[in-house]
């Protein structure tokens, strides 16, 4: 995962805010979230498996809420929320995955095995969707796809 000054330095060359940038890096690496967010964590409970309602912590009690980027049901929960509670975190949040996505591959990208560009590309395939989130996808995409030289220069 990229550490929380790489996040915060695209996060404001994106136009977000350093409180929200803030907020959603320490909501994503389980770093004493705000309450709202530890709330939706706690108290945000999951329909599964037919019949049982579960929170995210409870979910993922055996791994560590710092890797929730990495999983897709996380990540829809999440957006979910987001778009009824914080719409104007869903950007960042997008970015942020984008970010640990790319810090993630920087050994492959030093190499040139891969490119930035591509691990744009393969995160853009992968990453959770919720209908209403695909235009702060879209933002998102176009600002990495704009800025790819900057984000290397930060990130590796």
């Amino acid at each position: 995962m990229a550490g929380y000054l790489e996040h915060e330095k695209i996060a404001k060359m994106a136009g977000i805010s350093s409180v929200i940038s803030d907020e959603i890096t320490r909501f994503m690496d389980d770093t004493n979230p705000p309450k709202d967010f530890e709330d939706h964590n706690n108290e945000r409970k999951i329909f599964v498996c037919g019949h049982l309602n579960v929170s995210i912590r409870t979910l993922m009690a055996g791994e560590k809420l710092n890797d929730r980027g990495k999983k897709e049901w996380v990540q829809k929960e999440d957006l979910k929320w987001l778009l009824v509670m914080k719409k104007e975190y869903i950007r960042c949040y997008y970015l942020h995955l984008a970010i640990d996505n790319i810090y993630e591959n920087k050994g492959r990208n030093k190499g040139g095995k891969e490119t930035i560009d591509n691990c744009i590309n393969s995160w853009e395939k992968t990453c959770a969707v919720v209908e209403g989130t695909e235009p702060y996808l879209k933002d998102v995409l176009e600002f990495l796809r704009n800025n790819v030289e900057n984000i290397r220069q930060i990130i590796l």
